[in-house]
């Protein structure tokens, strides 16, 4: 089994955009974040389902790496995979494609700690470890 890609469509809106109509750098994080929650639904993992169960993950560390502009009514699809899982730790990787044309805008990850309902950091509960290590294969 290959590693596991969930693939998010968004089209870039007006307000996500400059004077110039390209995509305000940040507005990538926001993508990503759809696409992270899309990626956890998709894999029976929604994150008000974990809430409920007293568990959460903040992200302790977000990239992004910029390959060509996005610009206003583009449609986009941000491509999610998992990457290392670690004991209270994992990684999404990102991709941002322009659906048209197919080209490669940015890539990017982000770091999940899990936390408890403190807000300590924790152990992934193991069901969830195993589906994740699974995905990343």
């Amino acid at each position: 089994m290959g590693r596991k890609v969930i693939d998010t469509e968004v089209r870039v809106r007006y307000a996500e955009t400059d004077a110039q109509g390209v995509v305000y750098y940040a507005n990538y994080f926001v993508w990503f974040e759809v696409a992270r929650m899309s990626y956890l639904r998709a894999i029976g993992y929604d994150y008000a389902t974990l809430e409920r169960d007293g568990l959460g993950f903040f992200i302790a560390e977000a990239s992004c790496r910029y390959q060509a502009p996005a610009h206003f009514d583009e449609e986009l699809v941000v491509r999610t995979s998992v990457g290392e899982v670690r004991n209270r730790s994992f990684v999404f990787e990102y991709e941002v494609y322009n659906k048209e044309s197919g080209q490669l805008l940015a890539t990017g990850s982000t770091v999940q700690v899990f936390i408890d309902e403190r807000g300590k950091p924790r152990e992934i509960p193991p069901k969830l470890r195993t589906v994740l290590e699974e995905q990343a294969l």
